[in-house]
């Protein structure tokens, strides 16, 4: 990444499958090469509307119209300007180029971090997101059978953005107070899970959606992660059954969106389990050699009430 010296411009949607990767891209570049020409565009678009600008209306939600632009023409207006010295695509006013859903505007900012004015830390107790943390330590217990291959947990895909009603048969669910003005969520959330098991290792998923006054459900962003990977994505480090383990998670999906004000927000704590995942039975081994007959006891999981999930506001 510091022996790249040509201008990049990256191009992904809140939405978008590939968005993980193309992040990964952005920042490793800035980070191993700080004066990186390197520049990001994104809204509320999925893998393929991320590749002409956006479809007006997103898995049932409608977008603002300042967010369907022509990525196409921004593309040729890049290289132009790259490889011709035409001017910059007009949208490119800064390094980071987002538009706000529900705020109807695009913003721009220098870096990931400066498009947040703070982090608010959320810790999961007692089915809320509380800003104290628990006075008292405590924990909450889930169980999950992964022998059982007639139920699913970890409803997290954002098939539908905007919902009535979410699945509530599995999970743990922290739901915070409401906001008493508008705020804007910017960035990726992320946090430190504490947990105890009985297994070595275990697959995490965390689900972010705003509650709005009407009772809608907004799937904003989701993290998916296994817990032996935490620390190193390149070296698997097992936990220990029965000691409490720490979890850092930071790569989740990126979103704007601006909350009116008596939203709030709501975190879905649960085990990825699903078809459309490969299985983590915890034995220790390579999660690709394991199978059902690898399931044996139900997962216990301990989330202890200091843990915490971060998410970067914005006052505007």
């Amino acid at each position: 990444f510091a022996n790249i010296k040509i201008p990049v411009l990256t191009i992904t949607g809140y939405y978008d499958d590939g968005q993980i990767s193309a992040l990964h891209y952005l920042k490793e570049h800035y980070r191993y090469n700080k004066n990186a020409e390197h520049y990001l565009i994104i809204g509320p678009y999925d893998h393929f509307g991320a590749q002409i600008g956006g479809h007006p209306v997103l898995r049932g939600y409608t977008l603002d119209p300042t967010a369907l632009i022509d990525t196409r023409e921004i593309t040729f207006q890049w290289l132009d300007h790259i490889l011709r010295g035409g001017p910059k695509p007009a949208l490119l006013k800064d390094k980071i180029n987002y538009t706000v859903m529900g705020a109807n505007e695009w913003r721009h900012a220098s870096s990931i971090k400066t498009m947040r004015d703070t982090l608010l830390r959320f810790y999961l107790s007692d089915s809320s997101l509380s800003a104290a943390k628990p006075a008292k330590a405590g924990y909450m217990l889930q169980q999950v059978d992964l022998a059982d291959g007639k139920t699913m947990n970890n409803d997290y895909y954002p098939g539908v953005i905007i919902s009535k009603e979410i699945n509530r048969s599995n999970g743990l669910f922290f739901i915070s107070e409401p906001f008493d003005k508008p705020v804007s969520v910017n960035g990726c959330f992320s946090g430190l899970l504490r947990a105890t098991i009985n297994k070595k290792d275990m697959d995490i998923g965390l689900t972010l959606y705003e509650v709005t006054p009407g009772g809608e459900y907004f799937h904003l962003s989701y993290y998916l992660g296994r817990a032996s990977y935490a620390f190193d994505m390149s070296k698997r480090q097992l936990l220990t059954p029965g000691k409490p383990s720490l979890i850092p998670f930071l790569r989740s999906r990126m979103v704007s969106r601006q909350l009116g004000k008596g939203s709030r927000l709501l975190v879905v704590l649960n085990i990825n389990k699903n078809p459309f995942a490969q299985i983590n039975y915890g034995t220790g081994k390579d999660v690709s050699d394991e199978t059902i007959a690898d399931a044996g006891a139900p997962l216990q999981i301990k989330w202890h009430n200091d843990s915490y999930i971060e998410i970067p506001l914005s006052w505007r």
